[in-house]
């Protein structure tokens, strides 16, 4: 059977996260459900990230093996008739039968945005934290570049019995746009939780809780109980993969 890598979109709101739950709304369900129209599985449906409840992506990548009836040029319009208006299927490609979406990816972007006006936007709600406070950005930024390199995230992360938190981030940036605080990650994987507890953690630098050097010694400590509050899913977005 030939192996497809579909890349989608889609706005996390209304759904409990990227994986199949007894009834349950998730993406990979209505996607499933989908693929039942215009294709046939033989194997699961393999994700680079299996995004939370509320959490969105731009550029999610899922592969399976199976049949399409139509060519994979086409099987995005086709899909996107059976799919809800907030999933959205954008690119279909044959690819080697070894690739798989999660373990050949080598690394993943994600970023978390703020609002920083006085108000809330109501256009942007479901997509950005609301956050009207002073921020001290540039101490936010220096804390920021303490996470680029190797470490352990447990500090920032739920980590799974037995499972290590050890991650390597290759670039980590924050920008303004306009009212929008943007804070931009790209490491080879990602913990779970671990940007939202990392921007809540960043949060308590710009408020002036933390200093950027406690929020170092944080990291190093590898105690999750220190962390700042996790920020809500509705601001973080899967924004890239890269093979």
């Amino acid at each position: 059977m030939a192996n497809y890598r579909l890349v989608l979109a889609y706005d996390g709101t209304d759904y409990r996260g990227w994986q199949r739950q007894p009834d349950l709304p998730t993406v990979q369900g209505a996607l499933e459900e989908a693929l039942a129209e215009v294709a046939s599985l033989e194997s699961p449906l393999y994700a680079a990230g299996r995004t939370d409840a509320g959490v969105h992506a731009r550029g999610q990548v899922v592969n399976f093996h199976g049949a399409i009836k139509p060519r994979p040029e086409r099987l995005p319009a086709a899909l996107n008739a059976f799919l809800p208006h907030d999933i959205v299927v954008m690119k279909c490609e044959e690819v080697a039968e070894d690739f798989n979406a999660r373990r050949s990816a080598v690394a993943r972007e994600y970023r978390y945005f703020i609002h920083r006006g006085e108000f809330p936007w109501p256009f942007n709600r479901r997509y950005a934290h609301h956050y009207p406070g002073y921020l001290n950005e540039q101490a936010m930024e220096e804390a920021l570049a303490r996470i680029r390199g190797v470490h352990d995230f447990a500090a920032f992360a739920r980590c799974e019995e037995g499972k290590t938190g050890v991650r390597e981030v290759l670039e980590a940036e924050m920008r303004r746009e306009e009212e929008t605080l943007q804070i931009r990650v790209k490491a080879n994987a990602f913990v779970w939780m671990m940007m939202r507890m990392l921007c809540g953690s960043l949060l308590e630098v710009g408020r002036g809780k933390w200093t950027a050097e406690h929020f170092a010694e944080v990291l190093d400590g590898r105690d999750n109980s220190a962390s700042g509050p996790a920020l809500p899913p509705r601001g973080l977005f899967l924004e890239e993969v890269y093979y």
